[in-house]
């Protein structure tokens, strides 16, 4: 009898129909509804892959022999890792391609900003240079126009603190990105992430208005729902302080686009960068489109797109890895969990 793979979630059941045959020795299972989970739990499931549904210590006490249990994802708060390590189940991640594209655009709106990129090419494109009274000269090593137009607005981001609207899957890459580059990060949400999962980055949990006041860059990373049409509006505006720059990257609904572009124009907030409009594509009579302290992007965040039946795939092929002795390319982050490999 073959060993089956559990794949925990029915949205992927196309991708395991696809997939089915993939990995010689085991058989593919996925429930047809989220409802039907349970049902598909015994002693036969020695792999589970999981992206949102909740892993706990009741689930896990019925797969008795259950090898390896994979996050669909690096952002593994749907894992009870307690459970998961008192059993002694072997625990990774797979990397998913389409929140790491747009966390990958976040980084590049929020490097962007800090550098003034559109009027930093604009004035070298342009010959600016000349309105300061200078002439081009030959560089040399330690001769050079360093910073030739003194552009005030560009800055570093180490040391700046960055706060995330929504911490799911995009927001944690986003928030592991941002660490290494020496920003600090906070992040605000519904549902407190566990701690283990805080401790890696580090992040810091706030409340929404404390994070808006503190944050030198804010970036939205919620999905779009009626709790959140134009959560950011006027009242969130005046909260920010006015060095603030504003990163959308999730949907145009969540902000309230007339109110952020008079913030944009009195001062309210420093400058945005934005993926996501109210309309797409955005209008060409758009304020937006005239203003210098903001970059925009035609919706590029998801790269060039993933499917499901691609990620499961990839998380087949990590379990293969794991299970034959290698060790994970994507270990989750929490020391007691991966002492094993």
């Amino acid at each position: 009898m073959s060993q089956k793979i559990l794949i925990a979630d029915s949205e992927h059941a196309p991708a395991c129909d696809e997939l089915q045959g993939y990995l010689d020795g085991y058989e593919l299972i996925c429930p047809a509804t989220n409802d039907d989970f349970s049902g598909l739990l015994s002693a036969d499931v020695v792999g589970l892959i999981a992206q949102d549904q909740k892993i706990e210590s009741a689930v896990l006490k019925k797969l008795p022999n259950l090898e390896l249990a994979l996050s669909l994802g690096r952002n593994h708060s749907n894992f009870d890792t307690e459970a998961v390590k008192s059993q002694g189940i072997k625990f990774a991640t797979v990397w998913r391609k389409g929140p790491n594209c747009v966390a990958e655009l976040a980084i590049t709106l929020i490097l962007s900003m800090s550098k003034d990129l559109l009027v930093s090419h604009d004035s070298v494109a342009n010959g600016a240079y000349r309105y300061r009274g200078l002439q081009p000269i030959q560089s040399e090593q330690w001769k050079m126009a360093f910073h030739w137009m003194k552009n005030e607005n560009v800055h570093a981001v180490h040391g700046k603190r960055l706060g995330i609207v929504g911490l799911g899957e995009i927001g944690y890459e986003l928030a592991i990105r941002a660490s290494v580059m020496g920003m600090g990060v906070s992040y605000y949400k519904r549902t407190r992430l566990p701690e283990d999962l805080e401790q890696v980055v580090p992040l810091e949990f706030m409340g929404l208005n404390d994070m808006l006041a503190s944050s030198d860059y804010i970036c939205l990373a919620v999905p779009h729902t009626p709790n959140t049409e134009k959560m950011i509006g006027a009242a969130e505006f005046e909260v920010m302080n006015d060095d603030a720059i504003l990163i959308n990257i999730c949907r145009g609904g969540v902000v309230d686009e007339n109110a952020m572009i008079n913030a944009l124009l009195q001062g309210q907030i420093k400058g945005a960068g934005l993926d996501v409009f109210d309309y797409e594509p955005l209008p060409t009579d758009s304020p937006l489109a005239t203003l210098h302290n903001v970059i925009l992007t035609p919706h590029i965040g998801g790269g060039t797109g993933t499917t499901r039946t691609g990620e499961i795939k990839m998380s087949i092929d990590e379990f293969s890895c794991i299970i034959g002795g290698s060790s994970p390319r994507w270990p989750a982050k929490v020391e007691s969990l991966i002492s094993g490999y």
